[in-house]
């Protein structure tokens, strides 16, 4: 695999010229916002202004202050029932969501921008609604699973170049929650997760399941929770909770956005995309793996580096896998070798792609360098 290989389990490290390394801001201000302004902003929480629902409640583009703020609204389900993840209490996703984040900022986050305090007058159940940065392009698994893009208008899928250089801004995120004191740990990595922003960076949401190492026990059981499919099967008791559980999921992750496979699939046997993926990595037929709607790279070593990160991280045993901060430095070195440069061939590799897939407005282009 060369002078580029990602297999070393330590390693030296390294600055990536491409993007800095980012930092969390601590004690960030946050906004309150009066539900009812919230209710105005969403024209009543109409079906025109819902971007998306989740496992917690809906979400809903909202135009604020004179329209010079567009902001995302999470609303929770009426009355629906709490993840049993969380005790008997009022606390819930949505009030610890608003503690982590209300500590954390970081460019490669979803980030908070406020909350509701109250409810409407009208309400008889409390609602807080979460105000959080509105993402101009969905998430990542409409992106990678859609044939639509969020206008309704066809939409072909992202080539190499956007999708290592999404897994490298992932991975950064993961790494930034990791490095906190007390760590972060996110448990729900999955692709309807991470979001797309207006210059089309990666950047990782949702953290009504997210725990620091050291939660509070009268809030927070940190029973094992999750995503079917994304779950790292050694996560099975609140003792078992550890920072590689998070890199499980995003070695799933990886081999999602790798082969265009979801992380379960009955259309597929086996359903799992680990169960399929890790007998091919073991005879290294790494050219098997990748989404057939691209192809392979036109540098069969960049699938090939992914594919053996992804192997590690899915490790069953925890203390096998990778820290995120080995695999933010692997797909460093993925994210160069798969970018073009001046000393190559660009415009060889523009035809070379044109002609695999038969039009050459297919050729993926990389996108717009992340300054953070």
């Amino acid at each position: 695999m060369g002078y580029l290989s990602c297999r070393s389990r330590s390693s030296t490290s390294t600055v990536d010229p491409l993007i800095p390394k980012s930092k969390p801001t601590h004690r960030t201000a946050i906004r309150t916002f009066l539900y009812e302004d919230l209710e105005s902003a969403t024209h009543g929480f109409s079906k025109d202004s819902l971007l998306g629902r989740g496992s917690h409640g809906c979400v809903y583009k909202a135009v604020l202050d004179n329209g010079k703020l567009i902001a995302a609204v999470k609303k929770p389900s009426s009355n629906g029932p709490r993840d049993s993840t969380w005790s008997s209490t009022s606390y819930g996703p949505d009030d610890n969501e608003i503690e982590i984040l209300s500590s954390i900022r970081c460019s490669r986050l979803v980030n908070l921008l406020g909350y509701t305090s109250g409810a409407a007058a009208n309400q008889q159940q409390q609602q807080r609604l979460l105000v959080v940065e509105y993402m101009a392009n969905g998430t990542l698994h409409d992106n990678l699973h859609s044939s639509v893009d969020s206008g309704g208008n066809s939409s072909d899928p992202p080539g190499w170049i956007d999708r290592v250089r999404w897994a490298h801004q992932i991975a950064r995120a993961v790494d930034s929650l990791h490095s906190m004191d007390p760590p972060v740990i996110h448990r729900d990595i999955k692709s309807s997760n991470v979001l797309i922003d207006r210059r089309r960076n990666a950047r990782l949401g949702d953290f009504g399941l997210a725990v620091r190492l050291t939660a509070d026990p009268f809030r927070c059981t940190a029973r094992p929770a999750g995503t079917l499919g994304y779950i790292d099967p050694a996560y099975v008791t609140p003792e078992d909770l550890s920072v590689k559980s998070d890199v499980f999921s995003f070695g799933i992750l990886l081999l999602e956005m790798m082969s265009g496979r979801k992380a379960i699939d009955v259309g597929y046997s086996p359903p799992s995309a680990v169960d399929w993926a890790a007998p091919i990595i073991g005879r290294r037929g790494f050219g098997e793996l990748c989404d057939p709607r691209i192809g392979p790279p036109g540098d069969l070593g960049v699938a090939e580096m992914v594919a053996e990160l992804a192997g590690r991280c899915v490790e069953g045993k925890a203390e096998r896998r990778p820290s995120m901060a080995e695999a933010v430095e692997c797909l460093s070195k993925v994210r160069r070798r798969a970018s073009p440069s001046p000393g190559k061939n660009v415009w060889g590799g523009i035809v070379a792609a044109a002609k695999r897939r038969g039009r050459v407005s297919d050729v993926p282009v990389e996108g717009p360098k992340c300054n953070s």
